[in-house]
């Protein structure tokens, strides 16, 4: 009994290690998501398109990738906030990945109902849904949680952060990213 409880603990302490831990100047890994991908709105229908990571080489991109559930959606919304109020539509890249996979079962209607609604409230900002977990798996991400990825215009990782972003993490990464545009820094 003693020996398998210390198996088990080794076995759950290994597992953080396999979780990625991105530093300042990694490239991100390339992303494809195929199954649903990109929401797009025309006129008022809506349609999905293949997305891939990168986008648009030469901006700043900040990508927030969560699990489809309240609680992760909710962990960096001050972050989020931030972001739509200190930087004008075009300013820098953002894009936000939801992790269908992880929605509770019997959800999955109303969270593509509120990405749809989101889409139709903020036409410029980039949704995508991605049905598999193939961000997760790709990018060795958290479950059930959120990660916030800061890359600066040549794809080098700015900023990476798993889980809630502390007050002073969301200063410090604003300004960083201010200082990242061009005729903006502070």
């Amino acid at each position: 009994m003693i020996r398998a409880t210390l198996l088990l603990l080794a076995t759950l302490a290994a597992l953080p290690a396999a979780w990625a831990d991105f530093k300042v100047g990694d490239r991100l890994p390339d992303l494809s998501i195929a199954d649903r991908g990109e929401l797009v709105l025309q006129g008022d229908d809506f349609d999905y398109r293949s997305w891939s990571y990168p986008q648009q080489p030469g901006k700043v991109h900040v990508l927030q990738y969560m699990a489809a559930t309240t609680g992760a959606s909710e962990l960096n919304d001050p972050f989020i906030d931030r972001i739509k109020t200190d930087f004008p539509n075009g300013t820098l890249l953002s894009t936000t990945v939801l992790n269908l996979d992880e929605a509770m079962w019997g959800t999955g209607g109303f969270v593509i109902s509120q990405l749809e609604s989101n889409k139709k409230r903020y036409p410029q900002a980039v949704l995508v849904a991605d049905e598999q977990g193939v961000g997760l798996q790709t990018w060795k991400l958290q479950e059930d949680s959120a990660a916030i990825i800061v890359t600066d215009s040549q794809g080098a990782v700015l900023f990476f952060k798993q889980g809630a972003m502390s007050p002073a993490e969301v200063d410090s990464t604003i300004e960083l990213i201010k200082q990242q545009l061009p005729g903006k820094a502070s």
